[in-house]
């Protein structure tokens, strides 16, 4: 009778339960952190798949059986109850059958594959399905977790609660970090865990209480409260958030975080998430009603949306906007945020086939530079339709090609109006092992509707230009003397574009492209269709690389080129350099290194033989040893505009310490762009990460100091803004 209704007990595999809450905590927490694991507290590996123990029988053994005529029985001395992975050992256990309970009023001891347990009494009731061990301590095997409680009580089969509950991954007496609780209430049908008077000590220093919070026992998304984060700045002072995470539906859920600046305020700051089958979508906002330094309300929301309406067709929407030019100068932590200088909205409809895409788009530009002059912000684009398409003529390589666009340009202050541009030529592919040949002809047309709004024009100006190149290479390859192969790939590309006035046009969105190895091999030197260059013009480069055939690896590449003139260059903006206007082009050599799968560089210059000088520069270089060091190191240089140098360290010193540091620094304008340092302390159940940050935050030579900490509690997750990417990830 104690083996039958043994084996239905439930009150072992709940709290097993119980405790797999805390090691998939304990796991995902584990992973944010490398390195030192405390040591666990049985040689017996935890396992993630437990076996199904209905499958093995119960053994009992015991040193005394006594079976009494109303059905009670005892067994005494040496009790040990196994069944597959599971044992169970106490002194005393009593079964009553009549109330259908067993009682052990001693030690009582469980172990599994996956935990261990003990208590100084437990008893069950079969019948309802309930019971309680008395003052437990509990440990995962194989990790470091473990801890107490007063009492479990067992309620159902789907309900426990702990009462007096502690937990800490950290061994010895007194473990540095501790996690107490008043009461623990575990929910296995809903698969929530709540906490009553919780309290966190981090070497018996109390740092968080926390009267009630909710939290997640199993793979199931559940609502509730997050670690809360703390920072500083010098321009919105102490900063403590405490994000709340809504799990709405299966397919949406949502993070909100109250923030308090002591320097600015309150900010509520959101993130929303939603899924259809046919869509995905995202808001993130943040909001202060009140930025006491101001005495203004700020905000800044993004909305994203993607849809596919069937294989052919998609839609996106994106909406971008800010409050003031400042908000990101005040709040972000970052240089690439701070120096933003426009926000970009848009709404599209996309679509393709096998030949040919098409795209509607709307979009609007928000400025938040004041240093953007009115006459250089962007135009909105209400709408643009884009057209491509390139099909195949036969099957000898003759292909048709052809790029169409139809805009309206609307802005508040210059001249609006309607632009088509039509760009179909014909190109003949060539290609075998050896080499290619694609020669190409068109014809690009360009019309505008225009509205000069009082100033003086051609309301409908049009050009039109041939445009014909022609673009052969070579591929040649040798083995060399060490094993390697190397290639050399010569390559041509002549292009002839009639000159055509273009002082009635308008500029809409017309730019020089940066000038790099690419631009060598392109049909205009400017984005936009408001101006074609012309070009009689031949472009020769090489490139020569060195590969390893065994591990498909390449060593080293080295490419230059220069274009040839035949004619000056006529097309040339007001704005834009006058030496265009020469005999040929900087010479571009572009240099990229793997010396070893750790280390490699990269050099580019742009050679100016008229000024002899370097007109760009860019070199860099990464290394990576086994022991975890990181170096990268980065000089960009562009005359008149650009110089300055970029420097970041990473290194563990020892098992537990590691530091880091950036610096970026403007040569031209002697000043710091950016810089940080941090370091990284571990533990085997704690870890403390601090960087101290420094940026630019605008064109004035104002910079932002911020520090921030974050506490990484293992077993529990982490305390602290996400600034540990910081130490893994270095942009190498």
């Amino acid at each position: 009778m104690i083996l039958k209704n043994f084996s239905t007990s439930v009150l072992l595999p709940v709290i097993t339960v119980t405790m797999l809450s805390f090691q998939g905590t304990a796991h995902s927490a584990d992973t944010d952190v490398p390195g030192l694991a405390c040591p666990g507290p049985s040689l017996a590996p935890m396992i993630k798949n437990v076996p199904d123990r209905s499958a093995f029988p119960i053994s009992v053994k015991t040193r005394q059986f006594d079976a009494r005529k109303e059905g009670q029985a005892e067994a005494r001395e040496d009790v040990e109850l196994r069944r597959g992975d599971q044992l169970l050992t106490t002194e005393l256990l009593r079964y009553d059958p009549q109330q259908e309970t067993i009682t052990m009023p001693g030690k009582v001891d469980y172990e599994d594959s996956v935990i261990y347990i003990s208590g100084t009494g437990a008893q069950y009731s079969f019948l309802e399905e309930s019971g309680s061990f008395i003052d437990v301590n509990y440990g995962l095997m194989g990790s470091s977790a473990r801890g107490s409680a007063d009492e479990v009580t067992v309620e159902s089969r789907a309900h426990s609660i702990l009462h007096g509950m502690q937990f800490t991954t950290c061994p010895g007496e007194t473990p540095e970090w501790l996690l107490s609780a008043n009461e623990l209430e575990l929910d296995f049908d809903e698969g929530v865990g709540t906490v009553k008077g919780a309290k966190l000590q981090f070497f018996d220093i109390p740092f968080l209480y926390l009267p009630w919070m909710t939290f997640p026992i199993d793979d199931r998304r559940k609502s509730g409260f997050l670690y809360p984060y703390i920072s500083t700045a010098n321009d919105t002072g102490f900063e403590f958030s405490i994000p709340y995470y809504w799990n709405i539906a299966p397919a949406q859920d949502a993070t909100i975080t109250p923030r308090y600046f002591t320097e600015r305020g309150f900010m509520l700051t959101g993130e929303y998430r939603f899924m259809t089958p046919r869509s995905a979508g995202e808001l993130d906002f943040d909001y202060m009603g009140n930025d006491t330094r101001t005495n203004d309300s700020r905000y800044y929301y993004r909305f994203e949306h993607g849809a596919a309406l069937n294989p052919r067709w998609q839609t996106r929407i994106l909406v971008d906007r800010v409050s003031d030019n400042e908000f990101f100068q005040d709040f972000s932590n970052s240089l690439a945020a701070a120096s933003r200088q426009y926000l970009r909205s848009n709404a599209g409809i996309y679509g393709s086939g096998r030949y040919w895409r098409l795209a509607v788009i709307a979009d609007d530009f928000q400025v938040v530079d004041d240093a953007v002059d009115p006459l250089n912000k962007p135009y909105r684009r209400l709408p643009r339709i884009a057209f491509d398409l390139d099909r195949p003529l036969g099957s000898g390589g003759l292909r048709l090609k052809m790029d169409a666009e139809l805009v309206y340009f609307d802005r508040d202050i210059g001249a609006t109006g309607a632009r088509f541009d039509i760009f179909p030529r014909l190109t003949w592919n060539v290609d075998t092992d050896w080499g290619y040949m694609r020669p190409s002809a068109g014809y690009r047309y360009t019309k505008y509707d225009l509205n000069w709004h009082g100033e003086s024009g051609d309301k409908s100006p049009d050009r039109g230009t041939e445009i014909v190149s022609f673009d052969t290479g070579l591929f040649l390859e040798r083995d060399s003397r060490n094993g390697k192969l190397q290639t050399l790939e010569p390559r041509l590309f002549y292009l002839y574009v009639p000159y055509k006035d273009q002082q009635g046009l308008p500029d809409f969105d017309t730019a020089p492209f940066t000038f790099g190895f690419s631009q060598l091999f392109h049909f205009n030197r400017f984005t936009g269709a408001d101006l074609q260059s012309d070009a009689n013009q031949l472009t020769l480069a090489l490139t020569t690389r060195s590969i390893d055939p065994v591990a498909g690896r390449e060593l080293w590449s080295l490419s230059f080129g220069q274009i040839l003139y035949f004619e000056d260059q006529r097309v040339i903006p007001e704005a834009f350099d006058e030496t265009l206007s020469k005999d040929s082009s900087p010479f571009i050599a572009e240099f990229v290194l793997h010396l070893t799968r750790r280390l490699s560089g990269r050099i580019g210059t742009q050679w100016n033989w008229k000024s002899n000088q370097f007109d760009v520069a860019v070199l860099g270089a990464t290394y990576s040893a086994p022991s975890g060091l990181r170096l990268g190191a980065e000089y960009r240089y562009r005359r008149g505009s650009l110089d300055q140098f970029d420097i970041r360290y990473y290194q563990p010193i020892n098992e537990r310490w590691r530091v880091l540091g950036r610096f970026n620094y403007s040569l031209l304008d002697s000043d710091l762009l950016a810089a940080e340092a941090g370091f990284e302390y571990e533990s085997c159940c704690w870890a403390l990460r601090m960087v101290a940050k420094r940026f630019l935050r605008n064109r004035d030579g104002d910079h932002r100091d911020a520090i921030y900490l974050q506490l990484i509690l293992k077993g529990l997750g982490n305390i602290g803004r996400r600034s540990a990417p910081l130490f893994y990830d270095l942009a190498y």
